[in-house]
Order: structure tokens, then C-alpha cells, then sequence
């Protein structure tokens, strides 16, 4: 099966609104059916390779020149980082022909464990800033009238039950990793 496609490849990792603002530039700037998919299924993926982070939207067709270049003069328009805009027709000679995305994500189990684990130490810390800014303190009971809530505390401090995260897919761990890699080296 042939791959069609046009990739972003910057040494910026981009947050979600910048990644909505790549994907829908092309959406928009494409010819009508070539971004692969529809509204409900249309893909996005994400990959790193050495010190770029790849943002790959699958096409039905190679794009030609100019219908790449309208969308590159298009997304110049609407961000400030640096970028290089790659298609799969296109040909670039320092190119690393090793395909960095799989359709099937098989991961170690102790990645997976500690993945799993960083990620919700980090959703913990976020739900203690958000029930802050609610004016929620640390209490031995959950009272919504004096705001307190037992799970106020460090993450490492929680007793087992309040530890349980509901489980993450491994494309969704793996997208944590991307955007938190400095954490892993």
C-alpha cells in the first residue's frame, strides 16, 4: 500500500492548539478529499527522530508541487516557529528512509509501567493546582463546604486506592513522552 502524506518536521514540540493549527491549515488548504479520512477519522500522528518531532498527516494522494506550496505559504501565515514541510513525493537526499511511525505500538512493559506511572504522578499535580484554584486545601474528609479533600497531598503520600488511574492506551503514553521527554533523559 502506497504512503501518502505531508509532514511537518520541527525541533519545537508543538502544544495542541499549534498541532490543530498544522493540521488544520492543510484541511483547509488541500484539495477537497486528499487528507486521508473524514471529520470522525481523519489521523494525526506524531513521531520523534533524532532531535525533530514529526507531525504526519496521511493523504489519499501524492500532493503536487504547487498544492504543497499553497499550504506551506498558507501555515507560514499562521505560526512563528521554524519548520520544514516534507511530502511523500518529494525526495530529500539527507533523508532517514527508517519509518518512524507504526501502525501497531508494541511496548516494553516496564516503559509502560513507568510511563504510566509518570503520567499520573503529573495528572495528580494538575488536579492539585486545579482544586487550588478552586480554593480546595488538604482535610482527613472530602467537604465541598470547606473544601477540603483528602487526595490533597503528594502524590507519593496517597494511599493505594487513590493512586488508581483509569488505563492509558500506548499511543497515548507515547504522545505524554514526546511532549515530556527532558523528564526521560
Amino acid at each position: 500500500m502506497q504512503d501518502f502524506y505531508i509532514q511537518q518536521r520541527t525541533q519545537k514540540t508543538l502544544n495542541a492548539e499549534e498541532i490543530q493549527r498544522w493540521f488544520f491549515t492543510v484541511v483547509m488548504l488541500a484539495p477537497e478529499g486528499v487528507v486521508a479520512g473524514d471529520d470522525e477519522t481523519a489521523e494525526f500522528m506524531l513521531a520523534a527522530q533524532a532531535e525533530d518531532y514529526i507531525y504526519r498527516i496521511p493523504l489519499s494522494r501524492h500532493l503536487t508541487a504547487d498544492e504543497a506550496e499553497r499550504i506551506v505559504v498558507g501555515y507560514m501565515r499562521v505560526t512563528e516557529h521554524d519548520f520544514e514541510i516534507e511530502t511523500s513525493n518529494v525526495y530529500r537526499a539527507d533523508a532517514d528512509f527508517g519509518h518512524p511511525f507504526e501502525a501497531d505500538i508494541t511496548m516494553d512493559e516496564g516503559a509502560r509501567d513507568v510511563l504510566q506511572q509518570s503520567y499520573a504522578r503529573q495528572a495528580h499535580n494538575e488536579w492539585i493546582q486545579e482544586m487550588m484554584g478552586q480554593g480546595y486545601r488538604y482535610g482527613l474528609n472530602m467537604s465541598v463546604n470547606e473544601k477540603t479533600h483528602p487526595a490533597m497531598r503528594p502524590y507519593d503520600d496517597l494511599p493505594e486506592n487513590y493512586r488508581k488511574m483509569p488505563q492509558i492506551n500506548d499511543q497515548r503514553l507515547l504522545d505524554y513522552y514526546s511532549l515530556n521527554i527532558s523528564k526521560f533523559s
